[in-house]
């Protein structure tokens, strides 16, 4: 089986102690920061970003100000529609982010009427 048909599934989200977590299918190019929005693509999955900064104004001014780099109590908001599930959750150099990712391909095919 190819790379590109390799099934990513949701798993249940183990986050460490400072509130993160990350699938073990994300690609490892050695830049923990950078998303790496091709592969998402190839693997048929739809990506959605989640900026702790607009989804929870609260507790993204208390991150910057006293300079807690802990996000155990920011629960991302779910984009709408379904399928989603996350991905990571991880912080950068603008500050944590939530991956929504779902699959963006239709995985069964009706037969067609003949």
């Amino acid at each position: 089986m190819s790379v590109e048909n390799e099934v990513i599934a949701p798993l249940p989200v183990e986050r460490d102690d400072m509130g993160c977590w990350t699938h073990p299918a994300w690609p490892d190019d050695g830049d923990e920061c950078a998303i790496p929005k091709s592969w998402f693509a190839d693997h048929g999955l739809e990506l959605c970003i989640v900026e702790m900064e607009y989804d929870n104004e609260e507790l993204a001014e208390r991150w910057i100000e006293e300079g807690i780099c802990d996000c155990t109590e920011w629960d991302p908001t779910k984009p709408d529609g379904d399928g989603w599930f996350i991905f990571s959750i991880h912080d950068t150099e603008d500050g944590p982010i939530c991956v929504w990712v779902r699959c963006s391909t239709p995985t069964h095919q009706l037969p067609a009427n003949g």
